[in-house]
């Protein structure tokens, strides 16, 4: 478990944090905005008043459609423990692990990071958004206990007054409590518990306690007047559950609300905890590649890398990928072409299980997900417009996430950027590159020289 601050130090150390001093005007959005635009690294805003310290894109806002060295994965890899430069594909399948059940119940409780304070909610200086009247919470955890264990789910909100908050929670964890009961919010918690929070509301497993998930056997936890909480969490509210109230406003929303069912709850905090110098995650909403994006497409794009391997009794998927820069409304997969016509049955697998994009997009096991330009090139190269480019009917349903054609109907399309697995390999073109445009026997030669010069040289390098 790598509680949130120690996460903000790991990214400090790997040169991936830049610290600014935390301004009333232009507002901390606006800086992350932009920020985001330029591929800075995550922004931590101090203050030496009595206000929290904020942090923006400690989970992503990398655009991968220009080079650099990070990844929209690399921070939250980091985060939950994996590696300092993560494989795409180990964070996949830790967010998947994040949904599984355990045999045992392996709960730990430690002693709360958090102390009780007398400040209120709006005392705390949560940012509040240029376009906005109310300081908003969001990359939130509520948590809510019942006799078989705690429940997770994410939630953000704008602070009405001292001590009320209008939240947006997902629609499935209200089964879980009545009007007067008591839950609690954390934030700046472990990467597994927010990832975990996300990862089960899009599956729509918020039904089974998080004791009973594998997050609950890593992430520390302390009691509350809701449920369990992480121990290590900066922040915590418990909170009354007060009658709600419709929102009609054209609130922003968080990204997990664009894939399931949403609602507002009004929520009297009654107590606040909060750490000596807490600091937060926030994240600017509806700005491209902000952190709710980059978790909801990490999310996504494991649940479907599980059940695309689970499906055919063996595992041809290499990598999935929703690019944040298409705002997930674009599904690049790499796979094994199992069979002539597998990339239709792949396809139209991967259309049944999700409505959030109309576009898939199918290349070769060899392509990498750390660049897109390579696949966008396959894209050109093997994909024949007359052949390859394949729509359904007009009247498909609209997807989610584009913001093209919304309210409508529309085609569906998905690309087959493959070399046919009917072909002989003689008659595929092998993949040019600066190194492999030079001649086996070259390549030996240089790597002989620079060796005896003294230059460590990688055998199994071109």
């Amino acid at each position: 478990m790598t509680a949130f601050r120690s996460h903000l130090e790991f990214l400090r150390k790997t040169d991936d944090l830049r610290s600014l001093e935390r301004p009333e005007t232009p507002s901390p959005q606006v800086i992350a905005g932009e920020g985001l635009r330029a591929d800075c690294s995550a922004v931590r805003f101090s203050t030496d008043d009595s206000r929290i310290e904020l942090v923006n894109g400690a989970y992503g806002g990398v655009d991968q459609s220009s080079r650099g060295d990070r990844y929209p994965w690399s921070r939250l890899g980091l985060g939950l423990g994996i590696d300092r430069d993560p494989d795409y594909v180990d964070v996949l399948e830790r967010i998947a692990r994040l949904g599984d059940r355990i045999e045992t119940r392996d709960v730990t409780y430690v002693e709360r990071a958090a102390t009780a304070t007398d400040r209120t909610v709006r005392e705390l200086g949560f940012p509040t958004p240029p376009d906005e009247t109310w300081p908003r919470v969001t990359l939130g955890l509520i948590s809510v206990g019942a006799n078989d264990g705690s429940y997770w789910a994410p939630i953000h909100g704008t602070v009405i007054d001292d001590n009320t908050v209008r939240a947006r929670v997902p629609e499935a964890i209200t089964d879980r409590f009545d009007r007067g009961d008591v839950v609690s919010v954390a934030l700046g918690v472990p990467s597994e518990a927010l990832a975990a929070a996300y990862f089960l509301t899009i599956t729509d497993r918020l039904s089974t306690p998080i004791e009973d998930r594998d997050v609950g056997s890593t992430v520390p936890v302390i009691p509350t007047g809701g449920g369990v909480v992480p121990s290590s969490a900066e922040i915590v509210f418990e909170a009354e559950i007060s009658d709600p109230q419709p929102d009609t406003r054209a609130e922003k929303r968080e990204f997990w609300e664009r894939l399931v069912d949403a609602t507002t709850l009004t929520l009297d905090v009654n107590s606040v905890f909060v750490r000596d110098d807490a600091v937060v995650p926030f994240t600017p909403l509806d700005v491209p590649l902000t952190d709710d994006l980059q978790l909801v497409g990490l999310a996504l794009a494991a649940t479907l890398y599980d059940r695309a391997n689970s499906y055919w009794g063996v595992a041809p998927v290499e990598w999935l990928l929703l690019p944040a820069a298409g705002r997930l409304g674009l599904c690049v997969v790499s796979t094994e072409m199992l069979y002539a016509g597998f990339e239709w049955q792949l396809s139209n697998f991967l259309f049944s299980f999700s409505d959030c994009y109309d576009t898939v997009v199918v290349v070769d096991d060899e392509a990498s997900p750390r660049d897109l330009g390579q696949v966008f090139a396959d894209v050109w190269v093997k994909a024949h417009p007359s052949r390859d480019w394949l729509f359904s009917e007009a009247d498909a349903p609209v997807a989610r996430l584009p913001t093209y054609g919304r309210g409508e109907t529309g085609a569906r399309l998905y690309v087959n950027a493959t070399w046919d697995p009917r072909w002989d390999e003689e008659y595929i073109a092998p993949r040019v590159s600066l190194t492999e445009s030079y001649p086996p026997n070259l390549r030996a030669a240089i790597r002989g020289s620079w060796a005896e010069f003294g230059f460590d040289t990688d055998p199994d390098s071109p």
